[in-house]
């Protein structure tokens, strides 16, 4: 089964941890190709969905950065 992830969340949610795409492959144990797919809204499996949320879930937002970025309108912003 393939699912399509929010893009827009995602980035946020790289960000917020301070993080870019190759940092959230490496703690996803997945290829830049498949975290590349998910940013781009593409499907992808949802193994590798499950893997991204427990790479996201095992490292908290950085709090500072996550007020820097600003409140949950993450909708709104271009990230």
């Amino acid at each position: 089964m393939s699912v399509v992830v929010d893009r827009a969340r995602l980035r946020l949610e790289i960000s917020r941890r301070g993080w870019n795409s190759v940092d959230l492959a490496k703690a996803a144990r997945l290829s830049g190709a498949t975290v590349s797919a998910a940013l781009a809204g593409r499907p992808i499996s949802a193994t590798s969905l499950r893997l991204i949320a427990q790479a996201l879930a095992s490292a908290p937002p950085d709090e500072l950065i996550a007020n820097l970025l600003g409140g949950d309108d993450w909708r709104e912003r271009d990230l």
